[in-house]
């Protein structure tokens, strides 16, 4: 890859066609973690989002599909309940980290 031939993708443009986790997590599983050189290809990008984010989000998508079937069929709300949780000691740092970024997750989504 050389600056003067131009023969890789212009960074700032595949953030902002792919977004920043994708970069991240591109460049987490990239060669360049292990000090190795880098081909910097927009073909890693749809790799990363066909392997990793869209089962996330089939994930996600599938379990608001089956609390609102829950819902419709049993007639029970569900709601998710922090204290049922808040009893278990978390005392492990990524245990935490998982914990509040799941909670600021759950809050951008409007209650019913």
């Amino acid at each position: 890859m050389s600056k003067r031939k131009k023969n890789y993708p212009y960074p700032l443009e595949v953030h902002h066609k792919y977004g920043a986790d994708e970069l991240r997590l591109y460049l987490i599983n990239s060669p360049v973690v292990r000090a190795e050189n880098l081909h910097f290809k927009e073909d890693g990008f749809k790799d990363i989002i066909k392997d990793v984010f869209l089962p996330w989000f089939n994930a996600f998508r599938f379990l608001l599909q089956n609390t609102d079937r829950f819902e419709k069929e049993d007639k029970i709300v569900y709601r998710y309940d922090a204290g049922r949780h808040a009893s278990k000691s978390l005392t492990k740092v990524m245990d935490v980290w998982i914990h509040r970024s799941k909670s600021r997750y759950w809050s951008l989504w409007p209650r019913r």
